[in-house]
Formats: C-alpha cells, sequence, structure tokens
C-alpha cells in the first residue's frame, strides 16, 4: 500500500494512524506510551504498536521498522527522523506492509537484546546506589 509520509525531528518514534493499519488488514499489540507532540502541534497518545517495512517510492531498500499506533482521526504516517535523512526531511510517499517472518525476527532480536541492557544497566545502578547507602 503506497501512503503518503512525513519526516518529524520532534516525534521519539515512527507512528501510524489505526485506520491505515485497518486499510492494510493487520493487527496492532496494545501498549500505553507516553503522549508526544510533533511539529505541526499534534498531540498523539499511543495505543499500541506493530512491526511494518516501509521503503521510498522507487526505490528498493526496505526498512524494518516498529511503528506506534495512533488514533488521530486522520490517516497519518510519520517517520522518526534519522540523521541519513537530514537532506531528505519533507513529505513523500512509501511504500507501506507488514514485515517479513525474517524481518521480524531481527526486529525482536534487536528488541530483546536492548531490553537485556536496559535490565541490566538498571541492576548495576541499583547496586551503586546500594553501595552508596552502605558507605554513609
Amino acid at each position: 500500500m503506497e501512503v503518503r509520509a512525513d519526516v518529524d525531528m520532534n516525534i521519539p518514534y515512527s507512528i501510524v494512524q489505526k485506520s491505515v493499519l485497518e486499510d492494510l488488514g493487520l493487527q496492532y499489540e496494545s501498549c500505553q506510551e507516553p503522549k508526544f507532540t510533533d511539529k505541526k502541534g499534534r498531540t498523539h497518545a499511543p495505543v499500541g504498536h506493530v512491526d511494518l517495512q516501509w521503503q521510498k517510492a522507487g526505490f528498493l531498500l526496505e526498512n524494518p521498522e516498529t511503528f506506534y499506533v495512533v488514533d488521530s482521526g486522520n490517516p497519518i504516517v510519520e517517520l522518526k527522523h534519522r540523521g541519513d535523512q537530514a537532506a531528505d526531511n519533507g513529505i513523500r510517499p512509501v511504500a507501506l506492509g507488514a514485515q517479513n517472518s525474517e524481518q521480524q525476527e531481527s526486529q525482536a532480536q534487536k528488541k530483546a537484546k536492548v531490553e537485556k541492557e536496559r535490565a541490566e544497566e538498571k541492576k548495576r545502578q541499583e547496586e551503586r546506589d546500594r553501595q552508596k547507602q552502605q558507605g554513609k
């Protein structure tokens, strides 16, 4: 499915409107993330997330990514700005679709690695805090 997508430096992650997923016949996993405001001043409250792939129209490179689902009333897709998009940050058509199983596995591995690193950092911080308390 081809949609028009905007690139936004203000948003913490890429978003897709719930109706776009309905048009694609895709489901999403529920979650609650903090509200945020995009560059147009619209406030979004994610209700879920879904792993999709997108590619610029006319390009072969596919980009697997987790999109957060919003129910804003307007059919929107906004891509989180990345450094390599610095010269290309306007609205453009993109092809949007479900990830294949290999992409989903890769995305799941990346998520698991990040979660593990966060848990390890939390343990290190708790240990530092405990040592501070004992030193007092």
